[in-house]
């Protein structure tokens, strides 16, 4: 009996960090989902307002990117 006590604490640990993975992946396909909603937004915009946000050139190159290429300063440390 004194045998699992060890077995039964390591595998908690294992779900334990397993499950704050998981957490970390969906929290990073949540992160990418939005940075696409975002993206597509600025393609529903018309030249005056990219200007006054100061994207009157860079909208389409930025709305063309693939959903998972988030920018560095929008991910979480």
């Amino acid at each position: 009996m004194s045998n699992t006590a060890p077995a039964i604490s390591c595998l908690g640990g294992g779900l334990a960090r397993t499950g704050r993975r998981i957490g970390r992946v969906i929290g990073a396909i949540e992160l990418a989902l939005q940075v696409r909603r975002e993206r597509r937004v600025l393609l529903g915009m018309d030249d005056r307002m990219l200007k006054d946000l100061g994207l009157n050139g860079s909208a389409y190159a930025e709305a063309s990117r693939p959903f998972w290429d988030v920018p560095v300063n929008r991910l979480r440390p």
